[in-house]
């Protein structure tokens, strides 16, 4: 196969591919992208074409500035421009307008805010000392900082509820349950999950175990079924206890959060409230080794650096959950990154 052959500049050597460049330079695009979201440009252009300066006038910026992002967002073809000058939608910038199917509105507004941001100022001292990033930029462990920042609370949780929302879809169909179980979704956030399991299941009820905060929402269908008497919330941290009496525990994208260390403590509190009959279903990102994929290492650095947590293999998982007196009795994949581990308390 013939190798693609670098540009030779004019002293006789190679350049720098440019792809290694575009991934140098890929935050500034970030960048531009969170601005359009955080000032509604993409739902502004859904009624039609728009210029500079009616964009500038609706947002409440300075035309000139403003400008000059929206013409970098039209030449990696998130935006369009017709032969008039003016912004147009694309079918990318649709996924950038809050309630649309699929937005990934909370997602950026959440990632790319300058909480997380900063995190990366830290990574080389987290590579020398250990510590997580975040909580060297922020002085307090991820989870900890958002229980006292309501704000920071609030968008971490829509966040968390458009994933559930899309994660629902996917894993729910592989997800069985007997009649009049008790279903406790631990560290299940707003309750998007469990409310969605719950109405698939309508005999079950359903327990949302999650820490205590002072911010923050809880999903709407979640609250109506807390109404109706199927779901409630117990206030906890699962490094301390987690909630007896339930037949099926949930930890959904939950292990990834933490290091091995703090899941075995986590898994070990689980399978002291289990008497053996039990189910533990784990929903999270399985890595393959022989297969990686910039999608699922990207999001393990991400975990890495903001939460101190990371992805796990099939084989490490299974490990730990051996170690803390678990059997793994199936593995489902989905047509996303995601697997569901189901296991079963081993015998005393």
């Amino acid at each position: 196969m013939e190798m693609e052959k670098q540009p030779i500049n004019n002293s006789g050597t190679e350049n720098p591919p440019i792809k290694l460049i575009q991934q140098i330079i890929g935050y500034r695009t970030s960048q531009c992208i969170r601005v359009a979201v955080e000032f509604g440009i993409p739902a502004m252009l859904e009624n039609g074409a728009l210029s500079v300066d009616e964009i500038a006038q609706r947002a409440g910026v300075h035309e000139n500035l403003v400008g000059r992002i929206l013409d970098h967002l039209v030449s990696v073809e998130i935006i369009g421009k017709d032969d008039a000058g003016n912004y147009t939608e694309t079918s990318t910038s649709k996924f950038l307008v809050p309630g649309h199917d699929n937005s990934l509105c909370q997602w950026i507004s959440c990632e790319l805010h300058p909480l997380y941001w900063r995190s990366w100022e830290y990574i080389n001292e987290q590579m020398r000392r250990g510590d997580t990033a975040f909580e060297l930029a922020h002085g307090l462990p991820h989870f900890q900082y958002l229980a006292n920042d309501p704000e920071a609370q609030e968008r971490f949780d829509e966040q968390m509820r458009g994933a559930s929302m899309a994660m629902g879809a996917v894993v729910i169909p592989h997800l069985e349950f007997q009649e009049g179980v008790t279903i406790v979704d631990v560290g299940g956030g707003d309750g998007s999950l469990l409310a969605q399991i719950l109405e698939r299941n309508p005999t079950a009820k359903g327990v949302l175990f999650d820490l205590p905060r002072k911010g923050g929402t809880l999903s709407s269908a979640f609250g109506k079924l807390r109404f109706e008497g199927r779901a409630s919330i117990e206030r906890g941290s699962f490094f301390d206890v987690i909630p007896p009496a339930g037949d099926v525990y949930i930890f959904s994208r939950v292990f990834h959060d933490f290091n091995d260390q703090a899941v075995k403590q986590i898994l070990d509190n689980t399978r002291a409230v289990m008497r053996g009959g039990e189910r533990l279903v784990i929903v999270d990102i399985i890595l393959d080794r022989t297969a990686s994929t910039q999608r699922r290492s990207s999001q393990d650095v991400f975990m890495m650096v903001q939460l101190g947590g990371r992805e796990r293999t099939f084989e490490d998982l299974s490990k730990m959950l051996s170690m803390s007196g678990f059997d793994t009795t199936s593995v489902a994949k989905t047509e996303t990154p995601l697997c569901i581990l189901e296991c079963s308390p081993q015998k005393r």
